[in-house]
């Protein structure tokens, strides 16, 4: 029995579903240690912009995951793990925005 690898695919959005993940955890600590931001407006334009970004991420990184599973010859457990990471973080952004539309839909 031949000795699979895994497929660069599978690696490459196994690390880039830690990324929005690692931000998060780096933005809440950046949150709480330091002090109220004064120019409030410019602070939520970088905010919004980094959140699609990250949005953007886990994106690329669920589409290249599921790729990576379907790719024939290599282990599939980072695209796996990839693939259910991504996932977990694409929900957090398409629940609020469903929630935001219904709420908006409601008025």
């Amino acid at each position: 029995m031949e000795k699979l690898k895994h497929s660069k695919l599978g690696i490459v959005s196994f690390l880039l579903a830690f990324i929005p993940i690692i931000y998060s955890f780096i933005q809440t600590i950046i949150d709480v240690l330091s002090p109220i931001n004064t120019d409030f407006n410019k602070a939520l334009a970088i905010s919004y912009f980094i959140m699609n970004f990250m949005f953007a991420i886990s994106l690329v990184s669920f589409v290249l995951g599921i790729i990576g599973i379907t790719l024939k010859g290599y282990k599939k457990s980072l695209a796996i793990s990839a693939v259910i990471i991504s996932g977990l973080t694409l929900l957090v952004p398409i629940i609020s925005s469903i929630k935001s539309i219904i709420k908006i839909l409601n008025m």
